[in-house]
């Protein structure tokens, strides 16, 4: 069976290095990938503090991706765009949430707890203006299309197949939440990458924990393609390893501001090790 509603929307790894942020505004594909990233960081979090459904997040999620496919980070704000679009994935999921509730924590998370603004501000005011105005804007870039197809239900369909165990259905769960911070939903299936999330969940779990599996011959089984989900794995995976280089870039950079204007009292410590490849944190599995 053919999603519909992912063809629709189907694009091509070459086609994400001509958006509009590549092509006109000097974006390379991997600061575009990281700000996309950022926003949905933004989505995820909060979505949990508001008690949203993961659908909604998700949703919100699929929802940018497309939007910056026809507009560009430069024209747009990706935190803009990521605090609209979860606001309109609220009415199309029908979770709705008041502005007096919803802006103060996307302005808490955006800033990273650095500022508030309660209803009656100009802080509350400035982004209840962006929201309303942006809203118009993503509606059109989406043609009004809001129906999307998720890979959350694929997994619990492959969780059921597959007679995973809790630790195993969890952590790919997890993978499939930080598969919704990439593109991958513009150039994969959904079940495509909820294959490739049990593969990850099976490849960096211990043996006594993979209930069975020992490697991904059950991809033959159920009919999926080995090229596509070989693929969303190693484009999580190098997405890890730059995220984690941009962390301690980042580190490097505040520690030699701190050192400009602290006196140095001790050796400097060895860099943090690369973390172990391990999902973000993600909502437990319903």
């Amino acid at each position: 069976m053919v999603d519909r509603e992912w063809t629709d929307w189907k694009f091509t790894r070459e086609d994400l290095k001509r958006t509009p942020s590549v092509v006109a505004c000097g974006w390379t594909v991997e600061r575009e990938e990281l700000d996309r990233a950022k926003a949905c960081g933004l989505i995820h979090s909060a979505s949990r503090k508001l008690q949203l459904p993961q659908i909604t997040s998700a949703s919100a999620c699929v929802y940018l991706h497309r939007f910056f496919m026809r507009h560009s980070l430069k024209e747009y704000h990706h935190y803009n765009i990521a605090a609209t679009c979860l606001f309109v994935a609220c009415k199309a999921e029908e979770s709705l949430r008041k502005l007096e509730s919803f802006i103060p924590v996307i302005v808490y998370y955006a800033s990273k707890g650095n500022r508030k603004a309660p209803p009656g501000t100009a802080e509350f005011e400035k982004w209840r203006t962006v929201i309303l105005r942006t809203e118009v804007v993503i509606l059109q870039a989406l043609c009004f299309d809001m129906v999307v197809e998720h890979p959350h239900a694929a997994l619990i369909d492959l969780c059921d197949r597959l007679g995973l165990t809790r630790h195993l259905s969890q952590m790919a769960w997890n993978f499939v939440a930080d598969c919704m911070r990439l593109p991958l939903c513009l150039v994969h299936s959904p079940k495509s990458i909820s294959c490739a999330s049990v593969s990850l969940a099976t490849r960096v779990s211990p043996p006594e924990l993979r209930g069975g599996l020992v490697d991904d011959s059950w991809l033959d089984r159920i009919g999926a393609d080995r090229a596509a989900v070989a693929d969303v794995a190693q484009w999580l995976l190098e997405f890890y390893a730059r995220e984690a280089q941009s962390r301690m870039t980042r580190g490097v950079a505040d520690g030699a501001a701190e050192t400009a204007q602290t006196p140095i009292s001790s050796p400097g410590s060895a860099a943090s090790p690369m973390p172990h490849i391990q999902p973000s944190p993600s909502s437990e599995l319903k």
